[in-house]
């Protein structure tokens, strides 16, 4: 008896390891709108060179060819490019939210009790969204109201996944031009960085937060140039991509990053086995797989 109960034994503590594992494993998710990777590069952002100089990143990834904030947020939420999600404009007309839904109800489909936050500067963002696959989803009117209310939901609340969206970047863009030495535009990204490093110090001062595995996703919709973007031009495609937390593989990730890569690596990192009838386009990037 003792013999064939030592097997199944061993079989019920490797599922409660598992289990715990990725109850433990969380994601958080920075959106900073409108930002080109040479700007970025340009910038003094001590807060983002920490988490890319200390984990897995790319500054040549690549966003949709319709280089729109509606259709490059859906493809980073969704993992599919825009001829799966429908967005073909800012006016998010019909999304196939049915066949291609928000990462978040996939992960609320694998685990019904998580807590799914999104706190966004843009509030279309929110549209993709069906009821239900956010456990709160917050608009807010400033960058530094979006940086106040992800700290507060970061230590005081049970979060699993956080999406966080800061759009000032993009403003400056198009009031005083895109480019990689454009004073206005680079200040707007120092900022931004210092939104950063307050959201990641809150992350760091949750209770629980040495026994959760945290991975920091940064990255943007798309870049810019002269005050505008939408182009299948370099300028307008090219996005970073930085993968930072225990997980992550440190160092340039030498294959192709696209912003249809977030959510499932995202979801890979909660435990979400990626089924091959979702018909996903995005791979995980820039994390152990």
């Amino acid at each position: 008896m003792k013999s064939k109960m030592f097997p199944l034994i061993s079989i019920v503590i490797t599922m409660f390891v598992i289990s715990c594992t990725a109850q433990n494993n969380k994601v958080l998710i920075i959106g900073i709108d409108g930002t080109r990777p040479d700007a970025l590069l340009n910038a003094t952002t001590p807060n983002l060179d920490d988490l890319w100089k200390n984990g897995a990143y790319s500054f040549t990834a690549k966003t949709d060819e319709i280089s729109s904030s509606g259709i490059c947020w859906t493809g980073m939420m969704t993992g599919v490019w825009h001829d799966k999600h429908k967005v073909i404009s800012n006016d998010y007309k019909n999304p196939n939210v049915a066949e291609y839904p928000h990462f978040f109800r996939r992960f609320k489909e694998f685990d019904a009790a998580s807590k799914r936050y999104s706190i966004v500067h843009w509030a279309p963002l929110h549209k993709i969204l069906q009821e239900g696959d956010a456990t709160n989803a917050t608009h807010v009117k400033s960058d530094a109201a979006v940086s106040e209310n992800a700290v507060a939901r970061l230590q005081e609340e049970d979060v699993d996944v956080l999406f966080v969206h800061l759009d000032d970047v993009d403003h400056a863009g198009h009031a005083k031009g895109y480019g990689a030495k454009k004073p206005t535009y680079l200040s707007a990204i120092e900022q931004a960085d210092t939104h950063v490093g307050e959201i990641i110090a809150g992350l760091k001062k949750r209770p629980n937060y040495t026994k959760e595995n945290w991975l920091v996703l940064v990255s943007t919709d798309h870049g810019g140039s002269g005050y505008g973007h939408g182009k299948d031009i370099p300028e307008h495609t090219t996005i970073f991509y930085i993968a930072s937390g225990k997980d992550a593989i440190k160092g340039e990730i030498k294959e192709q990053v696209n912003v249809i890569d977030i959510a499932v690596t995202a979801l890979h990192h909660l435990g979400v086995e990626i089924k091959d009838e979702w018909d996903l386009d995005g791979t995980v990037r820039g994390i152990v797989k």
